[in-house]
């Protein structure tokens, strides 16, 4: 009698991709010796920095994020009302399942190449809402432990594939390092801005910016988190013994002042449907996940799993007059949350 399936993600299989590839190369290559054969097919994958993932995560968090309410009605800066803040401290389950056997990709300009990569679930509520009608974000896609490649040359990162139910679809990338000890958390600002000559400049509009300085967090959740949401962070590890942490940083269309790269790399991509495009367009994704390995007062340890991620939207205003022409203020939409391992 099979064992059975408590989680269907655990089904994840691309196991015969290997044998396929194992099969061609030995019915070409007939007569050849093993070791030959052996040289053309990618070497044997691992997760790396993602090993201590696969399993369910769950803790708390806060997140942040300005609504448009019909801002192009008229021409002139919108009135207070034209604009909301949307503050919601949160519950999160995030599950990771390893995708078993290898992931390969073929060839053309050098060799295949092969890695290993987990998909993940993550459902994430407001606490301050009914029960089982909670719900605020549901995100499901992979995460990737991407091998090195000579043509194009490329080091090995890790790649984050996403999808979110409102119509948007993300490919973030970056570097992944380990650390001893504990992270440090950098400012987050929630304030909104515009790219000017390739700079953030934020925006001084005492209409926009009362909108975020009158925001009233949920209870439990310190007002400064509004202008600086890693204040969360900082204070959920305060006394904590850190000993080790994985720092993996994900970036989708870098943005100068918001991401972990210069915005002339050119990393990652985001896909909207035109509703999006048009009335909130999500343009940029930064993110930075911490894999930390916490000790107990008896010496024991447990894992705990920490992101700080800001998603940049695009709201079209009409600028000053007489043109009034439209122009992009940059929103930062900030979540953040501390989730532990389950046994």
């Amino acid at each position: 009698m099979s064992k059975p399936v408590n989680n269907p993600l655990d089904l994840l299989n691309l196991a015969g991709q290997r044998q396929l590839e194992t099969k061609i190369i030995s019915e070409e290559f007939k007569g050849i010796a093993m070791a030959e054969i052996a040289a053309e097919t990618p070497p044997p994958a691992t997760l790396g920095n993602l090993a201590k993932l696969p399993g369910t995560w769950v803790g708390t968090g806060f997140n942040i994020i300005e609504l448009p309410n019909m801002n192009q009605a008229m021409p002139g800066p919108p009135p207070p009302d034209k604009f909301r803040v949307m503050t919601n401290a949160t519950s999160e389950t995030l599950i990771f399942s390893p995708i078993s056997g290898d992931i390969i990709n073929r060839g053309n300009a050098q060799g295949d190449i092969a890695y290993l990569g987990l998909h993940y679930l993550q459902q994430v509520s407001d606490v301050n809402l009914p029960k089982d009608n909670n719900g605020i974000h549901l995100e499901t896609g992979l995460f990737l432990n991407l091998v090195g490649s000579t043509d194009p040359g490329e080091t090995p990162t890790i790649a984050r594939l996403g999808s979110i139910p409102h119509g948007d679809s993300i490919l973030a990338q970056g570097q992944s390092f380990t650390l001893q000890g504990g992270p440090t958390f950098d400012t987050i600002d929630t304030t909104p801005f515009q790219i000017i000559n390739g700079k953030r400049e934020n925006d001084t509009s005492a209409n926009y910016l009362a909108i975020l300085n009158n925001a009233v967090p949920p209870p439990n959740i310190p007002a400064a988190a509004i202008k600086n949401p890693n204040i969360i962070l900082e204070n959920a590890i305060s006394g904590q013994k850190i000993l080790e942490t994985v720092v993996i940083l994900l970036d989708a269309n870098p943005m100068d002042g918001v991401s972990n790269v210069p915005p002339f790399v050119q990393v990652g991509g985001i896909t909207n449907i035109p509703f999006i495009n048009v009335n909130a367009n999500a343009v940029t994704l930064s993110a930075i996940f911490w894999i930390e390995t916490v000790q107990n007062p008896d010496n024991s340890t447990f894992l705990q799993l920490q992101y700080s991620q800001t998603v940049i939207l695009d709201f079209p205003v009409f600028g000053p007059p007489p043109d009034n022409q439209l122009v992009n203020l940059k929103w930062p939409h900030v979540s953040v949350a501390t989730l532990r391992l389950q046994p």
